[in-house]
């Protein structure tokens, strides 16, 4: 089936060029034009992928974000920021609240189809049935379920982007090795996206953050990068 994107944007030519250039790539096209607009939308259609601009008139797209990743229903969409605001912090603050990749304006459709067409890939593999990622890995009071999309502390949920999921999936699977941010670009999102400064850095620091008094099997290798280590 053909996936869902919603398209997020205020400005009108941007949805055209979005909406044409997507559904030529064989997606199904949401677009609005503010985010209470959208979340109107959300109550009828659950979509594969949101693309979501930042600064709108009411709710802006970082609230928008905020507002998904608090909810479950809909905390697990995969979001691609786009936007104007090109600066080095607005690009890590949208990832820190939860964003999957941020693009910035005037961007290429060729670049912008691929990070999608990417994006989608590693969310399908998250659930894809019949491999050996439907085994739980686990240390200690940490379980992480690849087939239901889970991650268990001490027997209590907790909220991780895909992003920072995959990671963690990563790390559990194979610890004791030490992977380089580019290690980790390639085996979560492939090697055919860009990828800004710093952006595996912060995924890392909110993992962290989110995991408690677990943060610390995540390991720091200075000028290498970072690892599993009991």
């Amino acid at each position: 089936m053909s996936k869902t994107i919603f398209v997020i944007d205020d400005e009108k030519d941007i949805q055209n060029i979005l909406e044409v250039n997507l559904r030529n790539n064989g997606y199904n096209v949401n677009s609005y034009s503010s985010a209470e607009k959208a979340l109107e939308g959300l109550k009828k259609t659950i979509p594969d992928l949101i693309i979501l601009d930042i600064m709108m008139d009411g709710m802006d797209g970082y609230d928008f974000c905020k507002h998904l990743r608090s909810r479950d229903e809909y905390r697990t969409i995969p979001i691609i920021f786009l936007s104007a605001r090109s600066e080095e912090f607005d690009k890590v603050l949208g990832l820190e609240l939860g964003g999957d990749d941020y693009i910035t304006k005037p961007f290429g459709i060729k670049e912008l189809t691929s990070r999608v067409k990417a994006l989608l890939r590693r969310t399908e593999s998250i659930s894809e049935p019949g491999t050996n990622q439907d085994n739980k890995l686990a240390y200690e009071g940490l379980e992480l379920y690849p087939d239901k999309y889970q991650v268990l502390i001490d027997g209590k949920d907790i909220n991780l982007t895909k992003t920072e999921f995959l990671i963690l999936q990563l790390f559990l699977k194979y610890p004791g090795k030490i992977f380089t941010r580019d290690n980790i670009i390639d085996s979560i999102r492939g090697d055919d996206v860009y990828v800004i400064d710093r952006t595996i850095d912060v995924h890392i620091m909110n993992l962290r953050k989110k995991m408690g008094h677990y943060k610390n099997i995540i390991k720091t290798f200075s000028g290498i990068g970072y690892g599993f280590k009991e």
